[in-house]
């Protein structure tokens, strides 16, 4: 068991170093030291925050990869796996990329003089339209794995899913 996880650590340590992970800046550039957001909005390369896209799309990665060990995907079903993760991990940058676009347009809304109700729908209308395809997105995907699955797999697929918080991955 500690086997496990020490190659586990090992692969989200690599994974983040093949991703990039914080680069130092050692000469020119921003000397301000105000914490990453600062460096985040100056837009450094590879100092994003949190949300940095190579990061996290090396994180989501390293978790699949936990995942389909847990659930022992053999070589005929890490296809069908591996590309609805990828459609998952589309589907959700651009359902954030209509989230930030929705935010700077609610600020340049509530800016004006008196609130707009009609633009202000429209907004959360393309809110809804992002969230029906993400949402019709993530049944397909959902649909295509549960299809390759063995009745073994889907039910500690359906374990790891019914344990609260981060425990899918324990």
């Amino acid at each position: 068991m500690f086997g496990f996880w020490l190659g586990t650590a090992s692969l989200v340590m690599l994974v983040g170093v093949v991703a990039g992970g914080r680069r130092r800046h050692l000469g020119g550039g921003c000397h301000e030291r105000r914490g990453w957001r600062h460096r985040e909005w100056h837009g450094h390369p590879g100092m994003g925050g949190p949300r940095s896209e190579r990061r996290m799309a090396g994180f989501t990665l390293a978790m699949a990869e936990v995942v389909k060990r847990r659930l022992r995907i053999d070589d005929e079903q890490e296809p069908v796996v591996d590309h609805a993760v990828r459609d998952l991990r589309e589907t959700w940058t651009a359902v954030e990329s209509e989230l930030h676009a929705a935010r700077t347009d609610l600020a340049g809304l509530f800016a004006a003089e008196v609130v707009d109700d009609v633009a202000v729908d429209a907004v959360f209308a393309r809110l809804d339209e992002a969230m029906k395809k993400a949402r019709r997105e993530a049944v397909s995907a959902g649909k295509q794995v549960h299809a390759v699955l063995e009745p073994e797999q889907r039910s500690v697929a359906a374990d790891l899913m019914a344990r609260p918080g981060a425990g899918w991955w324990r």
